[in-house]
């Protein structure tokens, strides 16, 4: 792998981001055996697996790679606490690039590196459009793209190298082979369960609608060190969501062993939520473009008001979240269930309606496709049953 464009660079001397997984163990590796001057940073809380961090402090050693391991347990929790749209990383992910952008101003770096190979398609979208609505003369793996889409600004000293970006995950594993490199996994499923995935940390199993606060942290690190623990054992993948303690593993079909696992370690599992028995039925509706006029308190609210007027939801059962542009309206009884995602960076909504055999509720699938020409003035949407 060639980085003289690094090595010739007014200032070679790079920063990399090691979260302790292969890929961004893979990138320093590459960086180090190139002669590149190379120092990792490594965050991590409290409430994360110790997994990561070993492995980072064993290649930087192995390696002779200066680390700088930060604690943002505190900023973690003031910027997370509060969230209940389910997974936090985006907003981790600019806490921690705030934090970065601290080391980036010093003037002692010239370089960022970032682990992201060419499974990382939305990553190699969105750095092919900044290129392109930038007019610049940059690549892949050498440019300036840096967290744009969280408002980040990289400062002009700074450019970032993306070691990894032409191999994929197959290749990236080959390198590691070939390097006599093993890395110790999670065995967590990470955000894509049946797909690539990065392992991370467990906080990423929150449900959807619960208020994350450090309570719900402790119990996500327990669960889900239990659980990992279990699939360690058993070479499979899993996690636990919570609190409803949902398990997912990867092959499947380990979930009623998972259960006597947590349970032998004195954890409580429910097994409701864990049943494959389908009491609610559900529709789907996936709004492909929305007014961006629409991102307006006022307006989204008349629509999940309007919605659940319509659909004869009548409780005051409503939580509405704002982060950023992502905006999640929901509304739950005892036989209802509305869900509506509004995201204003990509211009889409999805909305899903689930309701059981005693609800009182208007429940037509014709009702519900027409509502969303209706409410949403569009006719670029799907409907479907789940």
């Amino acid at each position: 792998m060639n980085f003289d464009h690094i090595l010739n660079s007014i200032n070679p001397n790079v920063i990399a981001m090691l979260s302790g997984g292969k890929d961004s163990i893979a990138s320093v590796v590459m960086l180090k055996k190139a002669g590149v001057p190379v120092t990792a940073i490594h965050f991590i809380h409290k409430w994360g697996s110790a997994i990561p961090t070993n492995e980072a402090k064993r290649i930087c050693k192995q390696f002779d790679i200066p680390l700088i391991i930060y604690d943002f347990t505190k900023e973690f929790s003031e910027t997370v606490s509060g969230y209940q749209a389910g997974r936090p990383c985006l907003i981790c992910k600019k806490t921690m690039y705030s934090i970065l952008l601290d080391y980036l101003s010093s003037q002692k770096y010239g370089w960022l590196c970032i682990g992201d190979n060419a499974n990382d398609r939305t990553t190699i979208a969105r750095i092919k459009d900044y290129i392109s609505n930038n007019k610049l003369n940059e690549s892949l793996k050498f440019n300036t793209y840096w967290g744009s889409e969280m408002g980040m600004v990289l400062p002009a000293s700074i450019s970032v190298v993306r070691p990894l970006i032409d191999l994929s995950i197959n290749e990236v594993e080959s390198f590691l082979s070939q390097e006599g490199i093993k890395v110790k996994r999670i065995n967590s499923t990470g955000d894509k369960y049946f797909e690539y995935h990065r392992e991370g940390c467990p906080i990423q199993f929150a449900d959807i609608g619960v208020e994350l606060d450090e309570t719900l942290f402790s119990d996500l690190k327990i669960y889900n060190d239990a659980i990992t623990d279990f699939a360690r054992k058993n070479n499979i993948l899993a996690s636990i969501h919570m609190p409803s303690t949902f398990i997912i593993t990867i092959p499947t079909g380990y979930e009623t062993k998972a259960i006597k696992s947590l349970q032998e370690k004195g954890l409580h599992v429910n097994k409701l939520a864990n049943s494959s028995s389908v009491d609610f039925q559900s529709y789907h509706s996936h709004i492909y473009e929305l007014n961006s006029g629409l991102n307006n308190s006022i307006v989204y609210e008349k629509i999940f008001n309007r919605l659940k007027e319509r659909l004869e939801l009548f409780g005051q059962c409503n939580h509405i979240y704002q982060n950023d542009n992502q905006i999640s309206c929901s509304y739950k009884d005892q036989n209802n269930q509305l869900k509506v995602y509004f995201d204003f960076d990509s211009l889409t909504a999805d909305i899903v309606y689930s309701f059981s055999d005693n609800s009182t509720a208007r429940i037509e699938i014709e009702l519900f496709d027409n509502l969303m020409l209706e409410l949403f003035r569009t006719r670029k949407y799907k409907v479907s049953k789940l």
